[in-house]
């Protein structure tokens, strides 16, 4: 299995389109606004929104594939250079799911944002009742900060949000942890 994380391209769409299309119950169940980039124009005014908001340093949005095929994205949004923090996002489809794709996915773009962008703090955040996203940020040692009450209104009820925050002085630690544990061949 190759996995790549590659910025988002206004070529894409049709990919994006399709992804979406197979996956419209499965990611409607916690970002229902996906369901709006069906069809491949609306696909294509997302990603060249995309680009854009990219091109100002705004958002920085990534596709990621597996073997060739578009299997999800990864966002940084609300990048604050001045408190050097942002806020970390993603969605990847059912087919692909429980395979770590996502976990490897954060992981990397994590590390560009601690490392590249020099943050200090990323935020995720994901209803109470999603359960592989908290598992994601476990996984990778988020801390979970808090719960905002009825945060988020998702199908026609006002659902928690679990906050969770990771520090560069934790992704450092954890990283030079996990490479302690690695064997050499």
């Amino acid at each position: 299995m190759r996995e790549s994380i590659v910025p988002v391209a206004v070529e894409h769409a049709e990919a994006l389109a399709s992804l979406v299309q197979q996956n419209l119950e499965h990611f409607c169940e916690y970002l229902p606004a996906l369901a709006g980039l069906a069809s491949i124009e609306a696909a294509r005014q997302h990603l060249f929104a995309a680009v854009e908001h990219a091109s100002t340093g705004e958002v920085l949005e990534w596709h990621i594939f597996v073997d060739g095929a578009l299997c999800g994205a990864i966002r940084l949004r609300d990048i604050d250079d001045e408190d050097r923090k942002a806020k970390i996002g993603y969605f990847i489809g059912r087919q692909f799911s429980g395979r770590g794709i996502v976990t490897s996915a954060v992981r990397t773009v994590l590390a560009h944002g601690f490392e590249q962008l020099n943050l200090n703090r990323i935020e995720l955040r994901c209803a109470a009742g999603n359960e592989p996203s908290k598992r994601v940020a476990e996984r990778l040692g988020f801390v979970l900060e808090g719960v905002l009450r009825q945060d988020e209104y998702l199908h026609d009820v006002f659902v928690d949000q679990h906050v969770y925050g990771l520090l560069a002085i934790d992704f450092t630690a954890d990283r030079a942890e996990r490479d302690m544990n690695v064997q050499p061949q």
